[in-house]
C-alpha cells in the first residue's frame, strides 16, 4: 500500500501549518492547543493568524449554512445539481 501523502510531504512548513489549522478548525477547534498556536506564530505574525482563522470560520459557516438549507446548483450553472445531503438525528 503506497504512503498517502502528508502536507509537510508536498507543501513547505508555512503552508502545511495553514493547512493544519485549516484541518483543526473545520474538525474540532478545541485542538488548536497553546502549542500549536506557538508553532504557527514561529511561522505567521499575529495579523496573519488572525486573517487565517477568520477565512476558516466564514468558510467553515458558509458550509453549515449550505448544508442546513440543502442548497444545490441552479440548471444554469456549470456545477452538477443534485447534490445529495446526509441526515441524522441527534443521538
Amino acid at each position: 500500500m503506497g504512503h498517502q501523502p502528508q502536507a509537510g510531504d508536498v507543501l513547505n512548513d508555512r503552508e502545511a501549518l495553514a493547512v493544519s489549522l485549516a484541518e483543526r478548525i473545520a474538525l474540532d477547534p478545541h485542538t488548536v492547543t497553546d502549542d500549536f498556536f506557538e508553532s504557527l506564530r514561529e511561522h505567521f505574525s499575529d495579523d496573519e493568524i488572525v486573517e487565517m482563522v477568520y477565512a476558516c470560520g466564514i468558510f467553515n459557516w458558509g458550509n453549515k449554512f449550505n448544508i442546513t438549507m440543502k442548497l444545490d446548483s441552479s440548471d444554469e450553472s456549470e456545477y452538477a445539481t443534485g447534490m445529495e445531503y446526509r441526515q441524522e438525528e441527534i443521538a
